[in-house]
Protein backbone atom coordinates (compact mmCIF):
# COMPACT_ATOMS: atom_id res chain seq x y z
CA UNK A 1 0.00 0.00 0.00
CA UNK A 2 3.05 2.61 0.89
CA UNK A 3 3.94 2.34 -3.29
CA UNK A 4 0.12 3.22 -3.65
CA UNK A 5 0.73 6.20 -1.56
CA UNK A 6 3.96 7.53 -2.78
CA UNK A 7 3.06 7.23 -6.38
CA UNK A 8 -0.59 9.37 -5.23
CA UNK A 9 1.98 12.26 -4.12
CA UNK A 10 3.96 12.37 -6.76
CA UNK A 11 4.48 14.93 -9.55
CA UNK A 12 4.51 12.04 -12.15
CA UNK A 13 1.43 10.09 -11.59
CA UNK A 14 -0.60 13.40 -12.17
CA UNK A 15 1.97 14.62 -15.01
CA UNK A 16 0.92 11.19 -16.45
CA UNK A 17 -3.00 11.36 -15.75
CA UNK A 18 -3.20 14.36 -17.29
CA UNK A 19 -1.75 13.77 -20.60
CA UNK A 20 -3.76 14.13 -23.90
CA UNK A 21 -1.43 11.24 -25.23
CA UNK A 22 -2.55 8.25 -22.63
CA UNK A 23 -6.35 9.25 -22.83
CA UNK A 24 -6.09 8.65 -27.32
CA UNK A 25 -4.02 5.85 -26.71
CA UNK A 26 -7.17 4.74 -24.11
CA UNK A 27 -9.47 5.45 -27.25
CA UNK A 28 -7.11 3.09 -29.77
CA UNK A 29 -7.27 0.53 -26.73
CA UNK A 30 -10.56 0.59 -26.11
CA UNK A 31 -11.69 0.06 -29.96
CA UNK A 32 -9.00 -3.15 -30.65
CA UNK A 33 -9.47 -4.30 -26.47
CA UNK A 34 -12.05 -7.60 -28.09
CA UNK A 35 -8.94 -8.91 -30.70
CA UNK A 36 -5.50 -7.57 -28.84
CA UNK A 37 -4.06 -8.28 -25.37
CA UNK A 38 -1.90 -5.37 -25.74
CA UNK A 39 -5.00 -3.36 -25.43
CA UNK A 40 -6.55 -5.25 -22.58
CA UNK A 41 -3.48 -4.91 -20.89
CA UNK A 42 -3.33 -0.79 -21.60
CA UNK A 43 -6.55 -0.56 -19.90
CA UNK A 44 -6.07 -2.47 -16.87
CA UNK A 45 -2.88 -0.95 -16.06
CA UNK A 46 -4.79 2.68 -16.83
CA UNK A 47 -8.00 1.38 -14.51
CA UNK A 48 -5.24 0.64 -11.88
CA UNK A 49 -3.70 3.68 -12.68
CA UNK A 50 -7.27 5.82 -11.90
CA UNK A 51 -7.90 3.77 -9.03
CA UNK A 52 -4.78 4.74 -6.98
CA UNK A 53 -6.85 7.86 -5.08
CA UNK A 54 -10.05 6.04 -4.10
CA UNK A 55 -7.42 3.27 -2.61
CA UNK A 56 -5.29 6.05 -0.84
CA UNK A 57 -8.20 7.35 0.48
CA UNK A 58 -10.21 4.04 1.18
CA UNK A 59 -6.65 2.53 3.00
CA UNK A 60 -6.69 6.06 4.69
CA UNK A 61 -10.21 6.42 6.40
CA UNK A 62 -9.85 2.60 7.20
CA UNK A 63 -6.31 3.40 9.29
CA UNK A 64 -8.66 6.59 10.76
CA UNK A 65 -11.39 4.67 11.62
CA UNK A 66 -9.76 1.51 13.63
CA UNK A 67 -6.98 3.76 15.10
CA UNK A 68 -4.09 2.59 13.29
CA UNK A 69 -3.02 6.39 11.79
CA UNK A 70 -1.21 6.53 15.63
CA UNK A 71 0.86 3.46 14.71
CA UNK A 72 1.69 4.70 11.24
CA UNK A 73 2.63 7.87 13.01
CA UNK A 74 4.67 5.82 15.37
CA UNK A 75 6.10 3.45 13.07
CA UNK A 76 7.53 6.49 9.96
CA UNK A 77 10.06 7.57 12.97
CA UNK A 78 11.37 4.20 13.88
CA UNK A 79 11.88 2.83 10.24
CA UNK A 80 13.31 5.97 9.32
CA UNK A 81 16.22 5.56 12.28
CA UNK A 82 16.66 1.77 11.60
CA UNK A 83 17.29 2.65 7.64
CA UNK A 84 19.71 5.69 9.39
CA UNK A 85 21.67 3.05 11.46
CA UNK A 86 21.66 0.37 9.03
CA UNK A 87 23.59 2.66 6.69
CA UNK A 88 26.36 3.65 9.56
CA UNK A 89 27.02 0.64 10.09
CA UNK A 90 27.26 -0.83 6.78
CA UNK A 91 31.10 -1.95 5.84
CA UNK A 92 32.82 0.26 2.83
CA UNK A 93 33.50 -1.85 -0.32
CA UNK A 94 36.21 -0.66 -2.71
CA UNK A 95 36.14 -1.71 -5.97
CA UNK A 96 37.91 -1.61 -8.88
CA UNK A 97 36.32 0.56 -11.58
CA UNK A 98 37.13 0.57 -15.40
CA UNK A 99 38.46 3.31 -16.44
CA UNK A 100 35.99 6.02 -18.10
CA UNK A 101 36.09 6.45 -21.71
CA UNK A 102 38.23 9.15 -23.03
CA UNK A 103 35.15 10.48 -24.92
CA UNK A 104 31.59 10.82 -22.82
CA UNK A 105 28.76 8.81 -24.43
CA UNK A 106 26.58 11.95 -23.36
CA UNK A 107 28.08 15.43 -22.23
CA UNK A 108 25.23 18.31 -21.52
CA UNK A 109 27.04 20.90 -21.70
CA UNK A 110 25.61 24.80 -21.50
CA UNK A 111 26.44 25.48 -25.40
CA UNK A 112 24.72 22.50 -26.66
CA UNK A 113 21.27 23.42 -24.82
CA UNK A 114 21.76 27.05 -25.95
CA UNK A 115 21.81 25.91 -30.08
CA UNK A 116 19.19 23.34 -29.23
CA UNK A 117 17.06 26.27 -27.96
CA UNK A 118 18.23 28.79 -30.84
CA UNK A 119 17.50 25.92 -33.14
CA UNK A 120 13.93 24.79 -31.46
CA UNK A 121 12.97 28.72 -31.38
CA UNK A 122 13.84 29.12 -35.43
CA UNK A 123 11.50 26.01 -36.47
CA UNK A 124 8.91 27.62 -33.63
CA UNK A 125 8.93 30.88 -35.88
CA UNK A 126 9.11 29.84 -39.11
CA UNK A 127 6.05 26.81 -38.30
CA UNK A 128 4.51 29.98 -36.61
CA UNK A 129 4.51 31.99 -40.17
CA UNK A 130 3.24 28.51 -41.95
CA UNK A 131 -0.22 28.53 -39.69
CA UNK A 132 -0.63 32.52 -40.25
CA UNK A 133 -0.02 31.82 -44.19
CA UNK A 134 -2.03 28.84 -44.04
CA UNK A 135 -4.79 30.86 -42.23
CA UNK A 136 -4.51 33.71 -44.40
CA UNK A 137 -4.86 31.28 -47.74
CA UNK A 138 -7.90 30.16 -46.16
CA UNK A 139 -9.71 33.31 -44.61
CA UNK A 140 -10.91 36.44 -45.63
CA UNK A 141 -9.93 39.31 -43.33
CA UNK A 142 -12.05 42.00 -42.51
CA UNK A 143 -10.75 45.49 -43.47
CA UNK A 144 -9.28 46.85 -39.97
CA UNK A 145 -7.37 43.66 -39.13
CA UNK A 146 -3.51 43.84 -39.74
CA UNK A 147 -1.37 40.75 -39.55
CA UNK A 148 1.74 41.04 -37.98
CA UNK A 149 3.59 37.70 -37.97
CA UNK A 150 6.56 38.89 -40.01
CA UNK A 151 7.68 42.00 -37.69
CA UNK A 152 6.89 39.63 -34.76
CA UNK A 153 8.92 36.80 -35.97
CA UNK A 154 11.95 39.18 -37.85
CA UNK A 155 12.00 41.32 -34.35
CA UNK A 156 12.00 37.85 -32.00
CA UNK A 157 14.74 35.72 -33.91
CA UNK A 158 16.89 39.79 -34.05
CA UNK A 159 16.23 39.78 -29.88
CA UNK A 160 17.78 36.07 -29.51
CA UNK A 161 20.74 36.46 -31.59
CA UNK A 162 19.48 34.00 -34.42
CA UNK A 163 19.06 36.47 -37.77
CA UNK A 164 22.38 37.44 -38.13
CA UNK A 165 22.85 33.18 -38.31
CA UNK A 166 20.09 32.57 -40.57
CA UNK A 167 20.69 30.90 -43.97
CA UNK A 168 20.01 32.86 -46.60
CA UNK A 169 17.07 30.84 -47.70
CA UNK A 170 15.27 31.31 -44.48
CA UNK A 171 16.02 35.22 -44.14
CA UNK A 172 14.73 35.29 -47.14
CA UNK A 173 11.26 33.42 -46.83
CA UNK A 174 10.75 34.91 -43.16
CA UNK A 175 10.87 38.79 -45.12
CA UNK A 176 8.48 37.99 -47.52
CA UNK A 177 5.03 40.15 -46.86
CA UNK A 178 2.35 38.58 -44.53
CA UNK A 179 0.54 36.40 -46.74
CA UNK A 180 2.42 36.19 -49.86
CA UNK A 181 3.92 32.27 -49.12
CA UNK A 182 3.70 29.74 -52.15
CA UNK A 183 1.91 26.88 -50.99
CA UNK A 184 4.98 25.15 -51.71
CA UNK A 185 6.94 26.94 -48.80
CA UNK A 186 3.99 26.54 -46.46
CA UNK A 187 4.32 22.14 -47.05
CA UNK A 188 8.28 22.39 -46.93
CA UNK A 189 7.99 24.28 -44.14
CA UNK A 190 5.09 21.90 -42.21
CA UNK A 191 7.66 19.40 -42.43
CA UNK A 192 9.73 20.68 -39.30
CA UNK A 193 6.72 19.84 -37.31
CA UNK A 194 8.17 16.49 -36.51
CA UNK A 195 11.73 17.80 -35.36
CA UNK A 196 9.67 20.90 -33.50
CA UNK A 197 7.86 17.92 -31.60
CA UNK A 198 11.15 16.47 -30.76
CA UNK A 199 12.73 19.69 -29.82
CA UNK A 200 10.00 20.08 -27.00
CA UNK A 201 10.86 16.83 -25.55
CA UNK A 202 14.51 16.91 -25.81
CA UNK A 203 14.87 20.48 -23.93
CA UNK A 204 12.12 19.08 -21.75
CA UNK A 205 9.59 21.02 -22.27
CA UNK A 206 7.15 18.12 -23.32
CA UNK A 207 7.41 14.94 -20.88
CA UNK A 208 6.12 12.35 -22.97
CA UNK A 209 6.97 11.35 -26.31
CA UNK A 210 4.25 8.92 -28.39
CA UNK A 211 5.46 6.12 -30.41
CA UNK A 212 5.59 6.91 -34.30
CA UNK A 213 2.08 5.17 -34.55
CA UNK A 214 0.17 6.97 -32.14
CA UNK A 215 1.40 10.57 -33.10
CA UNK A 216 -1.59 12.93 -32.54
CA UNK A 217 -2.24 15.28 -35.75
CA UNK A 218 0.24 18.29 -36.18
CA UNK A 219 -0.74 21.25 -34.58
CA UNK A 220 1.01 24.78 -34.78
CA UNK A 221 -0.36 25.88 -31.28
CA UNK A 222 2.91 23.57 -30.34
CA UNK A 223 5.01 26.71 -32.27
CA UNK A 224 2.84 29.42 -31.22
CA UNK A 225 3.36 28.81 -27.80
CA UNK A 226 7.35 29.13 -28.21
CA UNK A 227 6.65 32.20 -29.98
CA UNK A 228 4.56 33.68 -27.41
CA UNK A 229 6.74 32.68 -24.62
CA UNK A 230 10.32 31.87 -26.16
CA UNK A 231 11.59 31.30 -22.22
CA UNK A 232 10.09 27.83 -22.39
CA UNK A 233 13.53 26.96 -24.99
CA UNK A 234 15.71 29.74 -24.02
CA UNK A 235 15.69 28.98 -20.43
CA UNK A 236 15.66 25.18 -20.34
CA UNK A 237 17.78 23.98 -17.78
CA UNK A 238 18.33 20.01 -18.51
CA UNK A 239 18.23 17.65 -21.69
CA UNK A 240 16.51 14.24 -22.13
CA UNK A 241 19.29 11.43 -21.22
CA UNK A 242 20.70 9.77 -23.44
CA UNK A 243 19.37 6.43 -22.80
CA UNK A 244 16.22 8.05 -23.34
CA UNK A 245 17.13 9.35 -26.67
CA UNK A 246 18.39 6.18 -28.00
CA UNK A 247 15.89 4.43 -26.69
CA UNK A 248 13.13 6.73 -29.18
CA UNK A 249 15.45 6.80 -31.88
CA UNK A 250 15.39 2.50 -32.16
CA UNK A 251 11.71 2.70 -31.41
CA UNK A 252 11.20 5.37 -34.49
CA UNK A 253 14.02 3.15 -36.70
CA UNK A 254 11.50 0.08 -35.44
CA UNK A 255 8.21 1.83 -37.08
CA UNK A 256 10.63 3.02 -40.03
CA UNK A 257 11.93 -0.49 -41.25
CA UNK A 258 7.98 -2.19 -40.27
CA UNK A 259 6.22 0.27 -42.28
CA UNK A 260 8.73 0.31 -44.79
CA UNK A 261 8.48 -3.52 -45.33
CA UNK A 262 4.85 -3.10 -45.82
CA UNK A 263 5.13 -0.58 -48.46
CA UNK A 264 7.35 -2.80 -50.51
CA UNK A 265 5.37 -5.68 -50.03
CA UNK A 266 2.77 -3.73 -51.64
CA UNK A 267 4.42 -2.28 -54.47
CA UNK A 268 4.30 1.06 -52.92
CA UNK A 269 8.35 1.15 -53.25
CA UNK A 270 10.56 -1.38 -55.53
CA UNK A 271 13.33 -3.23 -54.07
CA UNK A 272 16.90 -2.74 -54.88
CA UNK A 273 17.39 -6.55 -55.37
CA UNK A 274 15.51 -9.56 -54.83
CA UNK A 275 17.41 -9.96 -51.28
CA UNK A 276 15.83 -6.84 -49.91
CA UNK A 277 12.14 -8.01 -51.42
CA UNK A 278 12.51 -11.30 -50.03
CA UNK A 279 13.09 -9.47 -46.16
CA UNK A 280 10.36 -7.08 -46.77
CA UNK A 281 7.79 -9.46 -47.83
CA UNK A 282 8.63 -11.86 -45.83
CA UNK A 283 8.47 -9.35 -42.58
CA UNK A 284 5.05 -8.49 -44.08
CA UNK A 285 3.67 -11.45 -44.14
CA UNK A 286 4.61 -13.17 -40.99
CA UNK A 287 3.10 -10.24 -39.26
CA UNK A 288 -0.13 -9.96 -41.49
CA UNK A 289 -3.30 -9.73 -39.42
CA UNK A 290 -1.09 -11.14 -36.42
CA UNK A 291 -3.18 -8.28 -33.75
CA UNK A 292 -1.20 -9.19 -30.49
CA UNK A 293 1.90 -9.00 -32.55
CA UNK A 294 2.09 -6.40 -35.12
CA UNK A 295 2.24 -2.33 -34.58
CA UNK A 296 -0.20 -0.25 -34.37
CA UNK A 297 -0.74 2.99 -37.02
CA UNK A 298 -3.93 4.88 -34.65
CA UNK A 299 -6.52 2.09 -33.78
CA UNK A 300 -4.94 -0.53 -36.79
CA UNK A 301 -2.52 -2.56 -37.60
CA UNK A 302 0.63 -1.99 -40.16
CA UNK A 303 -0.91 -4.48 -42.42
CA UNK A 304 -4.04 -3.36 -42.15
CA UNK A 305 -3.72 0.50 -43.07
CA UNK A 306 -4.62 1.93 -46.30
CA UNK A 307 -1.63 3.29 -48.59
CA UNK A 308 -2.07 7.32 -47.24
CA UNK A 309 -2.19 6.03 -43.80
CA UNK A 310 1.08 4.22 -44.40
CA UNK A 311 3.25 6.59 -46.57
CA UNK A 312 2.80 9.07 -43.95
CA UNK A 313 3.89 6.54 -41.22
CA UNK A 314 6.80 5.98 -43.38
CA UNK A 315 7.73 9.50 -43.43
CA UNK A 316 7.19 10.27 -40.02
CA UNK A 317 8.96 7.09 -39.04
CA UNK A 318 12.06 8.43 -41.25
CA UNK A 319 12.16 12.03 -40.16
CA UNK A 320 12.19 11.07 -36.48
CA UNK A 321 14.81 8.44 -37.02
CA UNK A 322 16.82 11.47 -38.78
CA UNK A 323 16.58 13.43 -36.64
CA UNK A 324 17.28 11.79 -33.70
CA UNK A 325 20.06 10.04 -34.83
CA UNK A 326 21.69 13.78 -35.61
CA UNK A 327 20.68 14.52 -32.47
CA UNK A 328 22.81 11.17 -30.32
CA UNK A 329 26.09 12.67 -32.96
CA UNK A 330 25.54 16.51 -31.21
CA UNK A 331 25.70 15.13 -28.12
CA UNK A 332 28.59 12.37 -28.10
CA UNK A 333 30.28 15.64 -30.48
CA UNK A 334 30.85 13.55 -33.58
CA UNK A 335 28.84 16.44 -35.40
CA UNK A 336 29.44 20.25 -34.83
CA UNK A 337 26.84 22.68 -33.32
CA UNK A 338 27.28 24.61 -36.64
CA UNK A 339 26.08 27.97 -38.19
CA UNK A 340 24.05 29.27 -40.10
CA UNK A 341 20.94 27.82 -38.58
CA UNK A 342 18.97 26.55 -41.88
CA UNK A 343 15.32 24.85 -41.73
CA UNK A 344 14.48 22.21 -41.82
CA UNK A 345 17.83 20.32 -41.09
CA UNK A 346 19.06 18.82 -43.92
CA UNK A 347 16.62 17.73 -46.87
CA UNK A 348 15.77 13.93 -45.94
CA UNK A 349 16.42 11.13 -48.98
CA UNK A 350 13.88 9.21 -50.43
CA UNK A 351 13.21 5.86 -48.58
CA UNK A 352 16.04 3.09 -49.75
CA UNK A 353 13.66 -0.55 -50.26
CA UNK A 354 16.84 -1.83 -49.89
CA UNK A 355 17.69 -1.38 -46.32
CA UNK A 356 17.71 -3.78 -43.74
CA UNK A 357 17.72 -3.69 -39.84
CA UNK A 358 21.04 -4.99 -38.55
Amino acid sequence: MLSFLRLFFSKRYWRQISLGALWRQAGFSLRRAHKDPRARKFLLRLILLLLTPFLCVAYLVWLIGSGGVWLLVLAIPVVWWIRRNNRRNEPVRISLQPEPPATPLHEETPELRAYLAQMGLLYAVMLDRAGSEAFLRDKQLPPNVEIISRRTHIDLLRANGIWDNLAPSEREAVMIADGHWPSELIGRTNAGMEPLRLLRWILRLDFFLPLVGMESRPSYALAHEIVSEPGKFLDAKNLIDWNALNTARKAAQHYFYRCLAESVSRGYYEAKDEEAKKWAVGLARSLEGKQGEDLLIGSKLVSEVGPDELSQAVMLARARTNFLSWIERLYSGSAPLSLPFSFPSEPVPEPEAAVQPT
